[in-house]
């Protein structure tokens, strides 16, 4: 019995840097679309396409790249210049906690070059505050994919599926650190990674069954669990160190964050528009004017 369709792998790119004569894999990608314009078939819907990753793996670098798989078993790499006249070609949240980065696609250019992918739509987001409504608890196991420790597959993408559970997700914490907490083994390259909420057919009597698949958030980072050492050789015991391990649990950006980025792009273009609509008037009146 599948619990997760093997086609959602194909939404997943391996974020990447040029190391020498070899590209290493750092940290996750997924794509993801908005929807532009609805329609109650779902056919005829259209969609804004982004990827979306994290703040920090795109903050402080000049170029990434963007690693698909294709449709022939191999694979192909997009160079992405992140700034551009000192101008960043992304978008980030006006809150600098939100750890979230969306990058426009082209659609054509993934058709041109015969890219094997596919979106989570915007149908699949489940946000904390629709939690309950939905049936999501405290305790319910997710799915996190990625590419940890740079397992990204060497001719195409092998995205690495692990599993996990909601540990943590209440007002303080998303108040405060603008993520809720999963209990999973995360580790490096699984950054900007989509967690899912794995299906479950049976539930406790008086509470729902959620059996559909729901993006939930997107990985950021593992919490450190920090111990600082101390030599007793010297009386009293001196400082020695400290040292730094996987605790077990991570922080997951809700996906309303995400939406809200989409939200002030939208804003943004719709703005653009008017003035160059307002602009365009003014031209033609001074045309006009002119004959």
């Amino acid at each position: 019995m599948a619990l997760l369709n093997r086609l959602h792998l194909n939404a997943l790119a391996s974020v990447e840097i040029e190391n020498g004569n070899r590209f290493d894999s750092i940290a996750t990608g997924f794509l993801i679309g908005f929807i532009l314009k609805n329609n109650k078939d779902p056919k005829k819907r259209l969609y804004n396409i982004f990827l979306i990753t994290n703040r920090h793996v795109f903050s402080g670098r000049q170029k990434i790249f963007l690693r698909f798989n294709k449709k022939d078993g191999k694979a192909v790499r997009f160079p992405v210049n992140l700034i551009v006249n000192k101008q960043t070609t992304w978008l980030a949240h006006k809150n600098k906690k939100v750890d979230l980065a969306l990058l426009t696609i082209s659609p054509q250019v993934l058709n041109t070059h015969n890219v094997e992918w596919l979106f989570f739509n915007e149908e699949m987001l489940a946000y904390p505050k629709k939690f309950q409504e939905i049936g999501i608890e405290l305790g319910d196991e997710v799915f996190i994919l990625g590419f940890p420790l740079g397992l990204s597959g060497k001719l195409q993408n092998f995205p690495v599926v692990r599993s996990g559970i909601i540990a943590r997700c209440d007002r303080e914490i998303l108040r405060d650190k603008k993520a809720f907490v999963i209990d999973a083994s995360i580790f490096p390259g699984n950054s900007g990674g989509p967690i899912l909420l794995k299906p479950e057919l049976a539930s406790l009597k008086g509470t729902k069954a959620v059996n559909s698949i729901y993006l939930l958030g997107v990985v950021s980072g593992y919490l450190p669990y920090k111990e600082i050492l101390y030599s007793h050789q010297s009386k009293p015991p001196s400082y020695a160190g400290v040292s730094i391990e996987n605790s077990g649990l991570a922080f997951a950006v809700s996906m309303n964050f995400a939406k809200q980025i989409y939200n002030k792009w939208i804003a943004i273009k719709k703005q653009l528009a008017k003035v160059q609509k307002g602009t365009e008037r003014i031209v033609q009146k001074q045309v006009q004017t002119l004959d």
